[in-house]
């Protein structure tokens, strides 16, 4: 029994993610409390009744948060029902359990990840999510949903989500050139096309990083935005081919009417596109133009030529609010993968998520309504500490004319509302609007155009968004906002007011002219920000107050026009970044280019990546130089990079596991999952015996050459600190930091490593394997220094 709640402080829901155990248990308490009547129950969840069952709860916890500074983490009641809570700005997210398959610090990490998908999908305007303007609730709410379960889906599944860090496909020279130089020319192409600010490309093979391209005049991007990348496009594209997938052949026999068909197992089985391809060998040079020219067209030799009508690569259906999608692929349905241990969420027990078009994984009384949440959950104990654009028809731009994405920005009239998401016939080409963090802006709005080039198979285009260049002026703008409504001013110090003021409107300055250019909601939104901020009763009494001492409150007056600012400001940053747009023809053009061209240079690979991504590092090359060891993951927290043998379940012919590996996957899960609730007390190394394994963890500093870095303080563990990892927090460079408060940020570097050995192994051959295994990853990552020295 599973349920994802998140409110306001005016007790409205934004978002519910519940299973059927959850809406079953609540309808039955409120038939019980005579909420509600039995012929009334039809199987969903009635906001109404959650309201009045958890307004008790949700009160009290406003009151702490409020008042007392205080609020609760989490709440175990008797019944073993867990409560877990973390605030957001003004919304409380509130993640329950009743079943005992998530372990307390699984929903902390789990709270803490949807915080950062949210601000990586809706960037600071994180009310789409509840009250949206460009799309119909329950989509939106559907697609969030799937993001949420296939990140629960990845944890169960894969270790670079485990630990929170970046895998990548350890492949020969050959292939990681032909990527690099695909990847190059993508990015020249669509540059041409009229996408200028394009500045990385991805490939991505399942959930691990082939290979990463950014030009010289790009931002580095951050290790948790890619990761954030590969999660989404897990979402859009799921694959669950099996690595027995590709060594069953199947046994049927070639169909004549169908000569392109290729014979394959079931689950690998694809038809080529009707048209001719165009061919070129993996051994040859790659043109810049991607053979722009329709003439210059080649074909494998073993390919026959297709007859038959000629099928659309691309769509230009409208009206979906959720990310754009072009029909040059093929459908591939998905399925589940269920593991079965307690410390994680099992996958039978996944939420009620309905289906996304074939891509999810998948108060009347206030007395009343305590004492019903008292019967329903018992008495227990508490500790205390666009998203998506939708598609939209074609447009082109003529020579010396505005492009129509241009025009639309110009003149930004929302879109009508749509009930439902269009399901088109193929789907490989998706477009999305998300918000990376880079060191110039918290919220820095890009485009991702996603191309599905074969299965599990997924290339992937940054591009910044017209207008982007601003989004630093209003990030700005919206943390000087919040620091003067928080009361702390740790931006600017109370006596420095003056300053602030003139900070605020030197932005706000300079976003003038651009806005000046701009018609429709977005030039009145910016200046309503300017007539409200220029006022000046408004100037003097926020003077006023910033000059007082330290422990005054804020007037009510200040209070109300700057929480107005606040919310006009987030308005403008949704219409700017968040208002679905047209892409020109054009830019559509190149990217089926780029899209025919990566098939053909892929082609020759496709096999080998598949396998590859199944079984990137293999434990048999480490056994005879490390006996005893069964099992390693190495991580350099520098670049947030993972390295660890892959573990492959075998399942039998009726879908259950059969394999032992199953069971040392387990304990692994549940070893990690341990040594991070270590890590977050502070401890840093680790060693423990349990059953016939012997486990060990070490965590340690290097300065840039290699040395190793004694701690100067002691880290100190609060409750309220994030869970270890990238995506839920900067537990890392926190950690850092404290532990080296006067050295330069960024010159000390932090390195994990997790060993498991047969319980028979001596202390002094871990330690031995520890020193051996690190200089080995050291060599295998490229790092120019020599490794340190490990002696304990």
């Amino acid at each position: 029994m599973k349920g994802f709640l998140i409110i306001n402080r005016i007790n409205d829901i934004l978002f519910t993610d519940c299973d059927d155990d959850f809406i079953r248990n609540i309808n039955n308490q409120a038939i019980e409390a005579g909420l509600l009547q039995v012929e009334d129950n039809d199987g969903t969840l009635n906001h109404n009744i959650i309201m009045q069952l958890f307004s008790p709860l949700f009160m009290s916890q406003w009151f702490l948060i409020d008042h007392k500074k205080n609020p609760c983490l989490s709440i175990t009641c008797e019944n073993d029902y867990l409560f877990v809570f973390k605030q957001f700005e003004d919304l409380l997210l509130i993640v329950i359990n009743g079943d005992q398959t998530e372990t307390e610090e699984f929903l902390h990490r789990k709270v803490c990840v949807f915080v950062r998908l949210m601000e990586f999908l809706f960037g600071p305007a994180t009310e789409e999510l509840g009250h949206s303007k460009f799309a119909d609730r329950s989509d939106r709410w559907d697609f969030v949903r799937g993001v949420l379960s296939t990140y629960k889906q990845l944890v169960m599944e894969e270790q670079s989500f485990l630990v929170e860090a970046i895998e990548r496909l350890q492949v020969n020279q050959a292939v990681n050139v032909k990527c690099m130089e695909l990847l190059e020319s993508a990015i020249n192409k669509i540059q041409k096309s009229g996408e200028k600010a394009t500045h990385h490309a991805l490939l991505i093979v399942n959930s691990k990083l082939l290979s990463l391209y950014s030009d010289r005049n790009s931002a580095e991007l951050q290790a948790a935005d890619t990761l954030s990348i590969i999660l989404l496009v897990q979402q859009m594209f799921p694959n669950d081919e099996k690595l027995e997938d590709f060594f069953a052949y199947s046994c049927r026999k070639p169909d004549p009417v169908k000569p392109m068909e290729e014979i394959k197992s079931p689950a690998s089985v694809c038809t080529y596109p009707s048209h001719t391809d165009r061919y070129e060998s993996a051994l040859e040079g790659e043109d810049e133009d991607f053979i722009d020219d329709a003439d210059d067209q080649y074909q494998s030799a073993r390919d026959t030529p297709p007859v038959g009508k000629k099928r659309e690569s691309f769509s230009t259906a409208t009206g979906s609010p959720y990310p754009q999608v072009s029909e040059m692929g093929e459908e591939f349905p998905t399925t589940s993968t269920d593991t079965d241990f307690k410390c994680w969420p099992k996958g039978e027990h996944r939420l009620n998520v309905p289906p996304l078009r074939g891509r999810s994984r998948t108060s009347e009384d206030v007395h009343t309504g305590m004492s019903s949440w008292r019967s329903f959950f018992g008495a227990g104990r508490a500790r205390s500490a666009n998203m998506m654009e939708h598609s939209s028809s074609m447009s082109k731009s003529g020579d010396g004319s505005k492009s129509e994405s241009m025009k639309s920005l110009e003149d930004d009239t929302p879109p009508s509302i749509l009930t439902a998401p269009q399901r088109t016939e193929n789907e490989s080409y998706v477009r999305q609007i998300v918000f990376l963090c880079t060191e110039t802006c918290s919220f820095s709005p890009h485009q991702l155009h996603c191309l599905q080039i074969y299965p599990g198979m997924v290339l992937v285009l940054v591009s910044q968004v017209p207008w982007g260049g601003h989004a630093d002026k209003l990030s700005q703008l919206l943390l000087l906002l919040k620091d003067l409504l928080s009361g702390r001013r740790t931006r600017v110090h109370r006596t420095q007011g003056q300053e602030l003021f003139d900070m605020i409107t030197s932005l706000l300055n300079k976003l003038l002219p651009t806005m000046k250019k701009i018609k429709g909601n977005i030039a009145v939104i910016f200046n309503k920000i300017r007539a409200g901020w220029d006022k000046p009763e408004f100037k003097n009494l926020l003077l006023e107050y910033l000059e007082n001492t330290t422990y005054t409150e804020i007037p009510p007056s200040v209070e109300r026009s700057l929480n107005l600012l606040l919310k006009w400001v987030k308005e403008l940053f949704l219409y700017m970044y968040l208002l679905p747009r047209d892409v020109s023809s054009s830019i559509l053009e190149a990217v089926k280019v780029i899209h025919e061209k990566a098939k053909v240079k892929l082609r020759d690979y496709k096999e080998y990546l598949a396998v590859k991504a199944q079984r990137n590092i293999t434990m048999t090359t480490y056994l005879d130089m490390f006996p005893g060891l069964v099992h390693f993951i190495y991580i350099d927290r520098k670049t947030n990079q993972v390295m660890a043998p892959s573990l492959n379940i075998t399942t039998g012919e009726d879908g259950t596991v059969s394999d032992a590996t199953q069971l040392l996957k387990d304990k692994i899960w549940k070893m990690i999952e341990w040594v991070q609730l270590k890590l977050k007390n502070g401890i840093t190394m680790v060693t423990t015996r349990d059953g016939d394994y012997h486990f060990s963890y070490f965590l340690w500093f290097e300065d840039c050459n290699g040395t190793q870095m004694p701690v100067q303080c002691q880290y100190q563990a609060t409750l309220a600190q994030s869970p270890p990892g990238i995506l839920s927090g900067n537990f890392y460079r926190n950690l850092t930091r404290e532990s080296f408060p006067n050295v330069v940020p960024g010159s000390v570097n932090c390195y994990e490593l997790m060993m498991m050995h047969v319980g028979l192994v001596h202390t002094q051959y871990i330690v031995n394997h520890c020193q051996k295994l690190t200089r080995m990853m050291w060599e295998i990552s490229g790092d120019p220094y020599s490794p340190m020295s490990l002696v304990w």
